[in-house]
């Protein structure tokens, strides 16, 4: 593994650049978008376990009182409700993340890749050197930037802070 050198004063990190009206218009439709197939495939998912578990009682559905399949009904709802409470609690997250880019802006880091990995989730992530030494950034990139820009590349990438989104990734 060849070690990359780094020369800091090299490396520029602009901060707070105002964010383009497209660009606004990105972040909204990640907001809009997020709730898009939500409750369709947590539906399909509850029907699929349902019929899994009715599938295994079918010998037992002689024996159920009106009770049970309240019980029943009552667990499917139950599931379905812990699932929304958790994609909520997701979704306020990523909101005040959103909130934070709008409100601060874009930043625009002129520097070195330093390293890249991808991850067991299929993510691939490149690291760069920050202003001063020691310091790294790490987002995660597309698929095809990942595999165009090798270690030493000098690059300017401009990305959203909070949210870890890549905008541009070009090298010089």
């Amino acid at each position: 593994m060849t070690k990359v050198i780094i020369d800091y004063s090299q490396v520029h990190l602009q901060e707070n650049i105002p964010l383009s009206e497209e660009e606004v218009n990105r972040i909204t439709r990640h907001k809009r978008d997020f709730f898009k197939d939500f409750s369709g495939v947590v539906l399909a998912v509850m029907m699929i376990i349902m019929l899994m578990a009715a599938y295994f009682l079918k010998n037992e559905f002689k024996n159920f009182k009106y009770y049970h399949y309240i019980l029943f009904i009552g667990v499917a709802v139950a599931f379905y409700l812990f699932f929304y409470l958790i994609h909520r609690l997701i979704y306020q997250y990523l909101k005040g993340r959103w909130k934070k880019d709008i409100k601060n802006g874009k930043n625009r880091l002129k520097s070195i890749i330093i390293s890249k990995h991808k991850t067991e989730g299929d993510e691939y992530i490149l690291t760069f050197a920050g202003c001063h030494k020691g310091d790294k950034i790490r987002l995660p990139v597309e698929k095809t930037a990942y595999y165009q820009y090798e270690k030493g590349t000098r690059v300017m990438v401009t990305y959203l802070k909070y949210s870890k989104e890549v905008l541009t990734l070009e090298s010089f």
